[in-house]
């Protein structure tokens, strides 16, 4: 039965925004979000050649319907032209556009809790996501997140305090000391690895263990097997989990 009653601390993340009904990374996703009531949004950004912190998963636009250009090698001005909607849905989102970082903060400020994702490979980006953090005065709203050990790192060397996650496949002895070593306050393993003894062994270094991978491009029978990968997080002992579909869980 849906939806799925979690722990009253749990943190229901929506996985850029709620981007099982809007285009991911969007306004559109964030206000429903807003709508639904969830207080917590995940989102991805990367850096443009003159120095804006874009909103955008992938790498390259091809999925969006705008070719194999590289985000990160293209200005502002030109991302912001770009119809983000129509791949989602022409009728409902044709023309939703790309946002910034900056955007996203001015409009919602404290409305939100964001796992900022370093998800761009330009060396400049910590630094510039971190002072667009301090800029809005969101350091106590924000948890920053990477796949990236390196980004994490340099984040740390930019603010002793910030919250950072570490996002893994799965936890190991080895990531357990490398998140003791920089302070890490979340592990963030893929929502299959959860267990209660992986839990148990994470909260040795970390603050929170809360997951990832509850989304379409991970998920083929997504009714059946993302019911079942929540209540595998739930039954973990996680302290949260990013998910498209927030509204199947509630507090």
């Amino acid at each position: 039965m849906l939806p799925i009653p979690v722990p009253p601390h749990f943190r229901i993340i929506a996985h850029r925004g709620a981007s099982a009904y809007a285009p991911e990374n969007t306004h559109a996703a964030f206000s429903l979000t807003k709508r639904m009531g969830v207080t917590e949004v995940e989102l991805d950004t990367q850096l443009t050649l003159d120095g804006t912190i874009a909103l955008c998963h992938d790498g390259t636009l091809e999925r969006y319907g705008h070719g194999p250009r590289v985000v990160e090698q293209m200005e502002w001005a030109e991302l912001a032209e770009l119809d983000m909607g129509s791949w989602f849905s022409p009728f409902l989102f044709g023309g939703e556009r790309m946002i910034t970082l900056d955007d996203l903060f001015a409009t919602y400020s404290t409305d939100f809790t964001y796992h900022v994702e370093i998800k761009g490979k330009a060396p400049a980006l910590p630094a510039a996501v971190h002072r667009c953090i301090g800029h809005h005065k969101l350091r106590d709203h924000c948890i920053v997140t990477s796949f990236s050990y390196d980004a994490l790192v340099a984040m740390r060397e930019l603010d002793q305090g910030i919250r950072l996650g570490w996002l893994v496949q799965e936890i190991d002895a080895e990531k357990i000391a490398k998140a003791r070593a920089i302070n890490l306050y979340q592990l963030c393993p893929i929502a299959k690895a959860t267990s209660a003894d992986v839990v148990a062994q994470a909260r040795e270094a970390v603050s929170e263990v809360r997951a990832w991978g509850l989304q379409g491009e991970t998920i083929r029978n997504h009714n059946a097997e993302l019911i079942a990968l929540i209540h595998r997080v739930l039954e973990s002992g996680c302290d949260g989990m990013t998910i498209n579909w927030p509204d199947w869980v509630r507090k």
